[in-house]
Parts: structure tokens; C-alpha cells; sequence
């Protein structure tokens, strides 16, 4: 009892330390400002903190969801600037990220020095720390709430899974990069249909305050119809498969690339419904992961910075699989790229050349998941409804 006591204070004392190291590393890129907080950040944040803060949440500001205007508003009461009071939402969602991939790679280990272990390398990898701490993204909000699913998966609470599945998709559209992955968990009968009646009803509570300032409910209940035309380009820069596109090229074949992806997925899916195996926490975390990989990368219209749930994902792939450590390295070194490429004008790779070990990656983890479904005894773990 003494010795476990022991540890637990070390561990403790451990992420208090690198909690603190991690933030005082994200303050001195606060003064950074990038494209996107000239074209849209900074006129969101002068717009909500012009017109009363949360009072100002039923104006139609912004092409996101209204619940990140929520924190952007509670952000003004604080004597903040601007580009602090965005920053630091940002920078906060980087500790829940950390905490929810702790709890992942914990229940692998039953050590929590493991789990802490993970907690740091996801505070520092450099893909969280550009996005919110100089880009002052909010990817890391969604993203967190995408691990929450996986973790509450792997211990069975598949309401909690889906709450946290619905509040990924209410802050970012890129949460339904995980979407194939949920809906395959329901073909195999280990999430009941009504479960996702959640999802509707975390996205009309989302809208609801919004709703009640004045903002029109029908540009509510659309916000992400009207996004998902905004982008004509169909490559923007993302390792995937459009980057071996020109830049002009016509749309008809983004219209025609998002339908070749939607029969890859499917196929995937089918495969994979047909195929008899336990869902197994490895299993999970590498389902998680194929998706978060395989759907950006065959999708058209790509962020450059749309790998990141992959990033966090195949951290705690690495834990759980130390073999398969160049997932990771490769995922997060090209993601790091680009990013770079965004803020700094960084230029001596080529995106081409990143496609392809980004091919190479989405490979490898299908591969691995294939052999880990082929080595498991068919028909355990399923849940009759």
C-alpha cells in the first residue's frame, strides 16, 4: 500500500509539472497571428465582445457552430485580448485531449505511468501545440471529445460513446470521420438504434441558446449543409489522394471523388460486417484509427490539417502496438509538414511525396487490423438487443 501510494504521488506530482511545462510552452506563440485569425477569428471574437458576449450568440456570426462562439463569448468577460481569449480555449482542449488518450492507454497497461507517459507525448507533440497554440485552431475541442468515444466504448458505455461522439459533431463536421466506424459498431449489434437518438437531441440543445437570442433556426439546423459547399478546391493541401490533382481542377470530379469515397467506405463496412470477431479494446483503437486515417485521405475538399484525430489516435495506437511506433512517427511528422506549410511557408517536402507515406500508413494499420481480426475467435463479445 505504501509503495502504490508512493507512486501515485510521483505520478501526480509528474502531470502537475508537465501540465505547467506544457502550457508555458504554448504562451510565447500566443503573440503569432495567422491567416485565419485576419480572415475570421479576429471579426467573430470583435463581433461578440462588441455586442454583450453571450448576447451577442444569436447574431449570425461565423461559418461554426454556434456552441464554439459559446466559449469564444465567455472569453470576452476575461481581461483577455483577442487573440489570448481564442488561443486559450484552444490551449485548454489540448489538457482534455491529453486526459482521455491517459485513460485509453490505462486500460491497457492497469499502469498508470503509461497512461501518463501518453498524456505528455500528447501534450507536446507539435501538430497540438501549432494548432492551438499559434494557429489557434479548435481542432483539439472535437478531437477530445472524439477520444472520449473510443475510451467510453472500450468500457462499454455506449451512451456515453455516442454523447461524446454527438458533442465532437456539434463543435466540428470532421467528427463524422469516426462516423463509419460508430455505424459499423451498430451493424454488429454492439450500439442499439436508439442510442443515436442522442445525437439530435445534443444538437438541438447546441442550437437551443443560440436559437433563443434570435439567430434563425433553419441557418441552425443547416450550418453544415451550407459549409460542405464552400470549399471548391479539391485538394487543399491534405496528404490524400487529390494532391496528385491540379489545383484547378474542375469540380465535377470533387462531386465525383466524394461518391468514390463513399463506395470505398462502404466496402470497408462490408467487409468488415461480413467478417466474425470480438471487439477487443486493440480492435477498437485500430478501427478508430483506419477510419480517422482511410476517410480523409479518400475524401476530396481536405484541410491540411484534417489528419489530426488521426495524430492523437495513432499516439495510443503506439502505446498499445510499440511495433507498429513509425504509425505515429509518420502520421505526425506529415501532418507537422503541412501544418507548417500553412503558418510558415515551409516548402522542402513535396505533398505528393507525403501522400504516399500517408498510403503507406492507411496500409499498414488495414493490414494490422486484418491480421488482428484474423487471429480472433469468432462469435465472442457480442451484444444481443
Amino acid at each position: 500500500m505504501r509503495e502504490r501510494k508512493r507512486k501515485q504521488i510521483e505520478n501526480t506530482v509528474f502531470l502537475i509539472l508537465i501540465t505547467g511545462i506544457a502550457m508555458l510552452t504554448r504562451l510565447p506563440l500566443f503573440p503569432f497571428e495567422s491567416c485565419d485569425y485576419y480572415q475570421f477569428l479576429r471579426d467573430w471574437y470583435a463581433a461578440l465582445q462588441s455586442n454583450g458576449g453571450f448576447a451577442a450568440v444569436g447574431m449570425s456570426i461565423g461559418d461554426y457552430m454556434p456552441t464554439y462562439l459559446y466559449l469564444l463569448a465567455g472569453m470576452t468577460y476575461l481581461p483577455l485580448s483577442d487573440l489570448a481569449g481564442i488561443k486559450l480555449v484552444s490551449c485548454i482542449a489540448d489538457f482534455l485531449l491529453a486526459y482521455f488518450v491517459r485513460k485509453i492507454v490505462n486500460l491497457h497497461f492497469g499502469k498508470d505511468a503509461y497512461g501518463t507517459a501518453a498524456y505528455a507525448v500528447i501534450l507536446f507533440l507539435p501538430s497540438v501545440v501549432l494548432n492551438s497554440a499559434a494557429w489557434g485552431q479548435c481542432d483539439a475541442i472535437f478531437t477530445a471529445a472524439l477520444a472520449a468515444t473510443v475510451y467510453f466504448l472500450m468500457t462499454g458505455k455506449e451512451a456515453c460513446a455516442v454523447t461524446a461522439f454527438a458533442v465532437s459533431f456539434v463543435f466540428k463536421l470532421q467528427a463524422v470521420f469516426l462516423a463509419p466506424f460508430l455505424f459499423l459498431l451498430f451493424l454488429k449489434r454492439q450500439i442499439r438504434l436508439r442510442t443515436f437518438a442522442i445525437i439530435p437531441l445534443v444538437y438541438g440543445l447546441s442550437i437551443l441558446p443560440a436559437a433563443l437570442c434570435g439567430r434563425n433556426l433553419w441557418e441552425l439546423l443547416t450550418v453544415y449543409i451550407s459549409l460542405s459547399g464552400k470549399y471548391k478546391m479539391v485538394s487543399m493541401y491534405l496528404p490524400n489522394l487529390y494532391t496528385w490533382f491540379p489545383e484547378h481542377t474542375p469540380e465535377y470530379i470533387g462531386t465525383a471523388g466524394v461518391f468514390f469515397a463513399g463506395g470505398l467506405v462502404l466496402l470497408s463496412l462490408f467487409c468488415l460486417y461480413k467478417g466474425q470477431f470480438a471487439f477487443t479494446d486493440e480492435i477498437l483503437l485500430t478501427l478508430a484509427l483506419f477510419y480517422a486515417l482511410f476517410v480523409p485521405f479518400v475524401l476530396p475538399h481536405m484541410h491540411e490539417r484534417y489528419y489530426y484525430p488521426a495524430d492523437i489516435l495513432s499516439v495510443a495506437y503506439g502505446f498499445y502496438f510499440p511495433e507498429k511506433f513509425y504509425v505515429p512517427v509518420l502520421t505526425v511528422l506529415s501532418s507537422t509538414y503541412v501544418v507548417c506549410h500553412n503558418l510558415f511557408q515551409t516548402d522542402f517536402l513535396s505533398v505528393q511525396f507525403l501522400s504516399l507515406v500517408m498510403l503507406f500508413v492507411v496500409v499498414a494499420v488495414a493490414r494490422h487490423l486484418y491480421l488482428q481480426i484474423k487471429a480472433e475467435e469468432p462469435g465472442r463479445f457480442y451484444v444481443q438487443v
